[in-house]
């Protein structure tokens, strides 16, 4: 918290300009300028530039916004809970709730799927706590990929096979439709969730195949015109950043799929003035996202190799992976 505090110092300082997102009714966000009054810890006081907003923005107490701002390096972006509003002074009050890290576009490329993912309300809303437990997750995916070391314990090996079982039927689970992103997914489920819930995701990305363990905050709950679901949206609270350059390449290749198909319609077509225009500009965004693809699946690679699976596989021995195990049976 110390270190997150000397970030706000450091950002937020008098007189800066921050970007505010505020939420729009039918979804989305209306950007916003404001202007630093004051930060007293994670407390930022904000003068609005304009005098009125539009009819169908959502300015509520307790709302979480999305805070953009310039650096040295580029675009940043944090988020800040809304605590008072003082419409007469233009004046927000907001409680910052995260760190200040690097604005990246890269995030927000959407994409409509049909995968197998499960999702579920953690044991507690504690944030560290739900953490601990992601993280135990992700270790145990790793745990579950290593082979066998040479005389292995065989209790090791059985509870390696447990894991192994535990996630194959996760894999089994129930296609679902969801929007993904890498910065967030959109469900449409029966459950009403509330916002700023932290819930557990496991999402299972058939190529190449891969287990994602995710935690989610909800951000967004809409009742859908069926009256019996909700679009429920989250964002990533807690992801893996190999996880999520899986993630946007998955996507990256969905949507590169979709052009190619999308190809031999066009090519029908009788040419018109702008066709050649439109080819070079599809044959461009073609190569784009091979490119992204290559260079996500590249860092992928990069990040799990730096991991070491034997320095992984000793990790689980130092932590007391095995005494955690027999205390789940």
């Amino acid at each position: 918290m110390v270190e997150e505090l000397e970030q706000y110092a450091r950002y937020f300082q008098e007189g800066a300009r921050v970007r505010v997102g505020v939420p729009l009714d039918g979804g989305g966000v209306f950007p916003e300028w404001g202007v630093v009054v004051r930060l007293d810890g994670d407390l930022l006081q904000l003068n609005l530039s304009r005098d009125a907003l539009p009819e169908h923005a959502r300015i509520e107490v307790g709302r979480t916004l999305d805070l953009g701002l310039s650096g040295r390096q580029g675009a940043l972006t944090c988020r800040g809970v809304l605590v008072d509003d003082d419409e007469k002074e233009h004046r927000l009050l907001l409680r910052l709730v995260e760190e200040v890290f690097p604005f990246e576009p890269r995030e927000y490329f959407r994409q409509d799927v049909y995968l197998p993912l499960l999702y579920r309300l953690p044991f507690t809303q504690i944030p560290e706590d739900v953490r601990v437990r992601w993280e135990q997750s992700r270790r145990e995916i790793e745990f579950a990929a290593q082979t066998p070391e040479p005389g292995e314990p065989e209790e090791l090996e059985d509870s390696r096979e447990e894991i192994r079982a535990r996630l194959e039927r996760r894999k089994a689970a129930p296609p679902v439709a969801a929007n993904i992103s890498g910065g967030g997914v959109r469900l449409y489920i029966p459950e009403k969730l509330g916002e700023g819930q932290l819930v557990e995701l496991s999402m299972y990305l058939p190529q190449p195949p891969r287990m994602l363990e995710i935690v989610g905050e909800v951000v967004e709950v809409r009742p859908l015109p069926d009256q019996v679901r909700y679009s429920t949206a989250l964002r990533y609270r807690f992801i893996d950043e190999a996880d999520r350059d899986r993630l946007i390449g998955y996507i990256s290749v969905q949507q590169l799929l979709r052009l190619s198909q999308q190809g031999p319609r066009e090519a029908a077509e009788p040419q018109s003035r702008g066709a050649g225009w439109r080819r070079h500009l599809g044959v461009a965004l073609c190569i784009a996202f091979i490119a992204a693809v290559g260079w996500f699946l590249a860092r992928s690679i990069v990040v799990a190799k730096e991991r070491g699976e034997k320095w992984e596989v000793q990790r689980v021995f130092d932590e007391g992976f095995m005494e955690f195990l027999r205390r789940q049976r």
